[in-house]
C-alpha cells in the first residue's frame, strides 16, 4: 500500500467528478491489483475505467490521464407557462384564394371571449441524482418555479394553474421575474384613424376610435363601438351601441342583431322550439315503448309521422320561418343562417338520424337565445349625420344634428332624426320623430312604422310616404307639425298638431 502510494498519485476533481492518475516518471510497469489498490485507498470506488486501469497498468504515465468518471446529476423540466393566446405579431395582410394579400387585413390586435382559456402552467418534472467517483449522491438542481397571478378581468382555477377570462377584451400579460399577471382590457382604445396603415379592427369587447374610419375599412366589435370622427365610405358593426360623434358618409352602420323582421323571427322561433321539446318527449318516449329498438330508418319515418298527425302545425310553422328568414338573407347573423340550414331538414325529403335532429334543437336554441338577447339587450346607433348611408339598429337610432339624405334606417326601436330626412326610407317597431321630412328636390323619402306605432313630423314636404302598419298615404302638399297612428277602425289618421 505504502509503495503503491510512492508511484502512483491519484487526483480528484474538486467536484469530485474526475480522478486522474499518474506515475512516477522511473516506473515502466505496474500490477493492475495495485492501481485498484491506490484508487480504493484514495477513496475512488465509482465510475472507474476499467480498459483504462490495464492500459495504465502496461504504460504508466507521468501526466496525469482520466481512470474514474462520476455521473453528473440530470436536470429536470422547468414549471412552463404556456400562454394560449397569439401576440399578434408578425402579420403581414391576409392571403384570400386567389393569393392576393389584403393590407386591410393587417392588425395586430388580440381579443377574446368571456370564459377563454389564457394561460396554464405545466408542472416540472423531477431531475435524476448523480454519483461522485467517491459514490456519494449528488441531488439535482431544483426546477425552476413560476408564480401566476390574476389582474383586471381574469381568475386562476384549478388551484392557480389555469388563467381564464371573466370578460371580452384584449388580453396581456407582464413577467416580473418568476410571476406572469394576466389582464384582459374591455375596452379597446384606437390613437387615429382606421385605415390601410392599421389594418381592419375585429374585436371581442368594446372599440374606442379616436379619429376616423377611412374608405373600404371596417371596425367590428363584440360590445360598443364610439367613433369621435368621420366615417366615410367604411363598414361598422357592433354588438352593443355604436355612436359617430361626426357624420357617416356613404357607409353601413350595424348595431345589435338587427335585419327585417328580426323580433317576429325571434317569436317564431320561440314557438319552433317549444314544438321541438314535445316532439323530443314523444320521441323518447315511443322509444321507451319499443325499448329502444329504433333503427336509423324507422326514427326517421316515426318523425316525419309525428309531424304530419301530433305536430301539424309545425312543419308550416317552419316553412314560414325559412320564408321570413330568406326575405332578410344577408343581413342575417351567421347563427341565424345556420339555424335555417338546419329547419330546411324538418321539411326537406331525407329523414332525419338521432344525431342530425339534435343538431336542429342545437341549431335552433342557439337563434333563438341569440335573437333574445337582442330583444332585452337592443343596441342604440347615435350619429351626427348621415348621407348614402345604411344604418341598422336592434334598438332606437338617434341623428343629432344635421339629419340624412337618401339613407335607410332599420330600427327595433324608436328613430329620431333632428334635422331633415330627405330621400331614403325609415322602418322602425317603435316610433319615428322627424324633425323635417323631404324636400322640394329629389325622390321623396319614406317612413314606416308598425301597426302600434307613431309617426311625428314637425314640417314634410308633398310627395313624402308616412306608413304605419299596412296603411300608407303620399303627402299631397307641404304641412305643417302632425301625427300619423292607426285608430280603432285600423284607418290611418294624419292628425295636426304634435
Amino acid at each position: 500500500m505504502d509503495q503503491n502510494q510512492e508511484v502512483l498519485k491519484v487526483t480528484i476533481s474538486d467536484n469530485k467528478l474526475k480522478a486522474y492518475l499518474s506515475a512516477h516518471e522511473e516506473v515502466t510497469v505496474l500490477d493492475p491489483d495495485s492501481i485498484q489498490d491506490a484508487l480504493q485507498a484514495a477513496g475512488v470506488i465509482h465510475g472507474i475505467k476499467e480498459e483504462v486501469v490495464v492500459s495504465f497498468a502496461a504504460s504508466p504515465q507521468v501526466q496525469p490521464v482520466l481512470v474514474a468518471e462520476g455521473d453528473p446529476p440530470q436536470p429536470g423540466e422547468d414549471e412552463r407557462v404556456e400562454v394560449m393566446f397569439d401576440n399578434g405579431q408578425g402579420r403581414t395582410g391576409e392571403v384570400d384564394e386567389g393569393k392576393r394579400i389584403d393590407f386591410r387585413e393587417t392588425s395586430s390586435i388580440v381579443s377574446v371571449e368571456k370564459g377563454t382559456l389564457l394561460a396554464v402552467k405545466h408542472p416540472p418534472q423531477p431531475g435524476l441524482p448523480g454519483r461522485t467517483v467517491t459514490g456519494e449522491e449528488i441531488p439535482p438542481p431544483a426546477p425552476r418555479v413560476y408564480e401566476l397571478r390574476a389582474g383586471k378581468g381574469v381568475e386562476l382555477q384549478e388551484n392557480n394553474t389555469r388563467v381564464v377570462s371573466l370578460v371580452n377584451g384584449r388580453p396581456w400579460y407582464k413577467r416580473t421575474g418568476n410571476t406572469f399577471t394576466f389582464h384582459v382590457d374591455p375596452l379597446l382604445v384606437h390613437h387615429g384613424d382606421v385605415c390601410i396603415k392599421s389594418g381592419n379592427i375585429r374585436f371581442k369587447g368594446d372599440v374606442k376610435i379616436a379619429g376616423n374610419v377611412c374608405e373600404a375599412m371596417e371596425v367590428q366589435a363584440t360590445g360598443s363601438i364610439e367613433i369621435t370622427g368621420l366615417v366615410t365610405r367604411a363598414t361598422v358593426i357592433s354588438g352593443g351601441r355604436l355612436q359617430v360623434h361626426r357624420g357617416v358618409i356613404g357607409s353601413k352602420l350595424r348595431a345589435g342583431t338587427s335585419f327585417p323582421g328580426a323580433k317576429k323571427l325571434s317569436f317564431q322561433l320561440r314557438d319552433i322550439q317549444s314544438n321541438l321539446e314535445l316532439l323530443k318527449q314523444a320521441l323518447e318516449q315511443l322509444k321507451q315503448y319499443q325499448g329502444n329498438n329504433l333503427s336509423r330508418v324507422d326514427f326517421g319515418r316515426v318523425l316525419l309521422t309525428l309531424m304530419d298527425t301530433k305536430f301539424k302545425n309545425l312543419r308550416p310553422l317552419v316553412k314560414n320561418t325559412l320564408r321570413q328568414i330568406a326575405t332578410a338573407r344577408g343581413e342575417v347573423p351567421e347563427e341565424i343562417a345556420r339555424c335555417g340550414r338546419s329547419l330546411n331538414r324538418l321539411v326537406g325529403l331525407n329523414p332525419l338520424t338521432v344525431k342530425s335532429f339534435g343538431e336542429v334543437i342545437r341549431d335552433v336554441e342557439a337563434a333563438a337565445v341569440l335573437l333574445q338577447q337582442n330583444v332585452d339587450n337592443p343596441a342604440d346607433v347615435l350619429i351626427h349625420s348621415a348621407m348614402t348611408s345604411s344604418i341598422q339598429s336592434s334598438g332606437s337610432v338617434h341623428v343629432t344634428r344635421q339629419g340624412c339624405v337618401n339613407t335607410t334606417i332599420n330600427a327595433g326601436r324608436d328613430v329620431i332624426i333632428k334635422g331633415s330626412f330627405k330621400g331614403g326610407e325609415i322602418f322602425c317597431e317603435g316610433n319615428a320623430d322627424i324633425q323635417e321630412l323631404g324636400s322640394t328636390l329629389g325622390v321623396p323619402p319614406v317612413v314606416r312604422v308598425g301597426a302600434t306605432g307613431v309617426i311625428r313630423v314637425q314640417r314634410a314636404f308633398p310627395g313624402a310616404v308616412v306608413q304605419v302598419g299596412q296603411r300608407r298615404q303620399v303627402l299631397s302638399q307641404e304641412m305643417g307639425s302632425f301625427r300619423a297612428r292607426l285608430n280603432k277602425e285600423g284607418e290611418l289618421d294624419i292628425i295636426p298638431g304634435g
